[in-house]
């Protein structure tokens, strides 16, 4: 039996006592993951995983408790989304335990807490028009091209002057601005693409490029001092972005004038498929635009395309003796 356990062919079975947050730390310390996800998760284990399951031991953690850990975070009011992340962290690391700690992982015929889908939020064209005017001018530029082309924050503030075809009139999407400085790739293989830009937003970003070197970043920090830095994102929301969105307001159709809705620079991104499926472009070129690793979330948008209650609508139309009610 000893010389099996040498050759790796069995399990110790004194293995599966030690206690889970021993075998989280080492597990920790392999993981290779982006460090924006490590923060993430670090917070994920800190609030929901740890205080559960320090000191149990492996083995003795079965699916129940596992089904039992979830039910009493829906009690606490922890939402869909962050159970799910715990979630799945718990299960990475028992997954991770298997064959060397535990026969079999826990985290198996789980019920989770369904995640409710909310509707993409997008701005109408009056909407982002009167954003864009309150903007100070080389933002201005930056958010007609989010608006135009939907690239997500990072791929805006990450792209680079050689990144833009003027004479195809396009644009690669390629590096990415983080927290943890330039990636030279997006968030997924599809989001690695090429993009068009219409003739006018080309006219724009070609006055704004002109007096850029060739490896330069297209949009940097403007403040005096700070001028050509890297741009950072909190620091863009709060300065740049929310004071846009509290000075911008558009007239509804009866005339009366609204503030718009306080939507973050993400919704340039929704607000640019929107429209495009509004128009008629097919939610698979969409997809492709946008970079969308999986159709469903392109799908979102589907409601918003011009024919999408057509049959419905038309087969309540063909029925011989409709419903009526007397006057």
């Amino acid at each position: 039996m000893e010389t099996e356990f040498a050759r790796g062919s069995m399990r110790d079975p004194r293995a599966g006592e030690m206690a889970f947050h021993e075998w989280h730390a080492r597990w920790w310390q392999a993981r290779v993951v982006e460090p924006h996800t490590l923060r993430g998760d670090a917070s994920s284990i800190k609030n929901h995983v740890l205080p559960h399951w320090a000191d149990w031991e492996m083995r003795a953690v079965t699916r129940m408790d596992v089904q039992s850990w979830i039910r009493g975070l829906v009690e606490k009011g922890v939402g869909a989304s962050a159970i799910k992340r715990a979630y799945n962290l718990l299960s990475s690391i028992m997954r991770a335990a298997v064959d060397d700690v535990i026969a079999v992982s826990p985290c198996r015929n789980v019920d989770l807490p369904q995640i409710a889908i909310k509707p993409p939020q997008w701005f109408t064209l009056d909407q982002a028009q009167s954003i864009v005017d309150e903007l100070p001018a080389p933002w201005r530029t930056m958010c007609l091209l989010g608006f135009y082309t939907g690239l997500r924050w990072g791929g805006l503030a990450g792209l680079h002057r050689h990144r833009i075809d003027q004479r195809r009139s396009r644009l690669f999407v390629v590096e990415v601005n983080t927290k943890s400085g330039i990636k030279e790739y997006p968030k997924s293989s599809r989001s690695r693409r090429e993009v068009p830009l219409p003739p006018h937003v080309l006219d724009v970003l070609e006055r704004h490029i002109h007096p850029l070197g060739r490896d330069a970043l297209v949009f940097t920090t403007v403040t005096k001092g700070r001028a050509g830095c890297r741009l950072d994102d909190g620091n863009w929301r709060r300065q740049t972005w929310w004071p846009a969105i509290e000075n911008a307001h558009y007239f509804d159709a009866d005339g009366e004038q609204l503030p718009v809705p306080h939507y973050p620079p993400h919704s340039m991104r929704h607000t640019c498929a929107s429209w495009l499926v509004q128009k008629g472009v097919s939610l698979y070129e969409v997809q492709h635009l946008l970079g969308h690793e999986s159709f469903q979330t392109t799908q979102r948008y589907a409601h918003l395309q011009p024919d999408a209650h057509k049959a419905v609508l038309g087969a309540w139309e063909s029925l011989d003796v409709p419903l009526t009610i007397a006057a």
